[in-house]
Formats: structure tokens, sequence, C-alpha cells
């Protein structure tokens, strides 16, 4: 455990050097430590208050992180030239691939504006399999898009964790499915006549399958916008949920004590008036005792 934590604060010393950043002074005897003979004679508790300081000058940023990068940093030229961290390397590699399929396929005349809008059941044989390689050959492009960008943006925080790295291969999946159904039966409701003449059919289907790649959620919400419709006919309106149904009457009560509490406050102010009122006679009726004794 002493070694874990000593090499993730010796990861964090030199990316907070690396960042112009100035060395804790907690932290410059590891400056001079050996990396390779540790000292484990030292204290744990300093350790550990050691690597909780560096952690927090180091924040957003994760020692798990900056060591994982560390460590990668360390392996041969050939290993990394496509990414810092594995997953970068599989999706990027994953993205060469599927971009040379997207050109290849599409050089082929069997690819064309009238072939990409038939749909599964007007099309047939190796022209129905070369389009639906098309497409999901775009979808993947959209979905390696997509997961690049977001993985992207944890490396350069530092906050990126190897352990979602299925979440990753997940989405890329659910993209391959989302672009090739969007890409498949949307433009099953478009007119085909009009896009095959316009030529805009051989753009605007692969684009489907690249936004379905993309954004997985976005065909997600169809159907569920789908579903809903169709429950909505089949069995008309119903009622509203209980939790719906609960926070009503919730704003409700709290509408109510808000009235309450305004009908107080305007008792309040009423009193006040009244009891300056009488205050202004009393002093009044006294001035007037005064002038009549007096006199």
């Amino acid at each position: 455990m002493k070694d874990f934590l000593l090499e993730e604060c010796i990861a964090m010393v030199k990316y907070i050097a690396a960042e112009g950043t100035a060395i804790p002074i907690e932290a410059e005897w590891l400056v001079e430590l050996d990396e390779k003979t540790m000292n484990h004679s030292m204290e744990s508790q300093k350790i550990i208050e050691l690597h909780g300081l560096l952690a927090a000058r180091i924040a957003p940023a994760r020692p798990k992180t900056i060591l994982l990068l560390y460590k990668e940093s360390q392996k041969k030229k050939f290993q990394t030239f496509l990414g810092p961290v594995s997953l970068i390397r599989r999706l990027m590699l994953m993205s060469v691939l599927s971009l040379i399929a997207f050109i290849v396929i599409a050089l082929s005349p069997d690819v064309n504006s009238k072939t990409v809008v038939l749909g599964v059941l007007e099309d047939n044989g190796f022209t129905l399999f070369l389009n639906m390689m098309f497409f999901l050959s775009a979808a993947a492009l959209g979905a390696c898009f997509s997961n690049l960008f977001e993985v992207n943006k944890y490396i350069q925080d530092g906050t990126y964790d190897p352990k979602y790295e299925s979440a990753y291969w997940i989405r890329f999946i659910l993209g391959l499915i989302a672009g090739l159904m969007l890409a498949v039966l949307l433009p099953s409701v478009l007119d085909r006549q009009a896009q095959g003449n316009s030529g805009m059919g051989f753009i605007s289907v692969p684009l489907l399958a690249m936004v379905g790649g993309f954004s997985a959620s976005l065909f997600h919400r169809i159907l569920n916008r789908t579903v809903s419709t169709f429950e909505t006919l089949l069995m008309g309106k119903q009622d509203k949920p209980k939790s719906i149904l609960v926070h009503e009457r919730l704003i409700q009560q709290h509408k109510e004590l808000l009235k309450e509490m305004k009908n107080v406050v305007e008792g309040l102010g009423d009193l006040k008036n009244d009891m300056k009122k009488e205050e202004d006679k009393k002093d009044s009726s006294e001035k007037s005792l005064e002038k009549s004794s007096l006199n």
C-alpha cells in the first residue's frame, strides 16, 4: 500500500512540475527519492498526509488518472502515438477502420442516391448488404467521434477513470444500432422519388446514420415518444402518477400557508395602525387637558 501511495505521490509531483506550478515544501523530499529503491521505513501517516496535500493541489485531476497517464507515457512511442490511454488508441483505430470502410463502400456503384433510400423491404441481395454496411460505417464514425470527444475532455481534466471503459464500448454498440435503425426506418416516411431526383438521399440517409451513432440517446427518445403516443391512443389519457399528485398537493398546501401568513401579517399591520391611532388620540387628549388647565 505504501508503494502505491508513493507512486501516486511521485506522479502528482511530476504533474505539478510539468504544469509549471510550485512544488509544495512538504513534497521536496520526493525529488531526491529513487523510485526503484523506495524507503519502506517512512511513516505511513506522513505518506497519507502528503498524498492528501498533493491530491488537493492537483484537483480536479485525480491521482489515479495522473498515475495512469504517467505510466502510459513511459511506454514506447509507437504504442502511444494514437493516444495517451488504451481506450483512445482503440477508438482511434476503430475510427480509421470505419473511415476506410465508409470510403471504400461509397465507391461501389451499388451504393447511390437511389439504393440508399430503398430500405430493407424493397432492396435485396448484395446491394442491400453493401448499403447496410455503408450505414453501419457511417454510424461507427458518429459513435467514435462522440466517444473520442467525451473521453478527451476527461483526459484533459485529469479525471479519466479506466473502470468506465466498458461504458464507452456500450455507447459505441448502441450508436451502431441507433444509426442503422435511423437510416433504415426514417427514409421510409420521406418522399423517396424527390430524394432520388435531387440526389439528397445519398447525403441525408448516411447523415442520419452518423447522427444516430453520435447520439444514441436521440433514437432512444424517439422510441420512448413513439411508445408513449401509442399508449395514449390505445389506453386513453391516464391518471397522473402518484408522485405528481403528491407534488401538486404540497404546492397547494404551500400556497395556502403563504396566504395564511399574508393574512397574519396584514392583521398585525392593522393592529399596529389601530394602536398608533389610539396613541395619537391619547396624546391629543392629554394636550387638550394641559391647555384647559393652563387657561
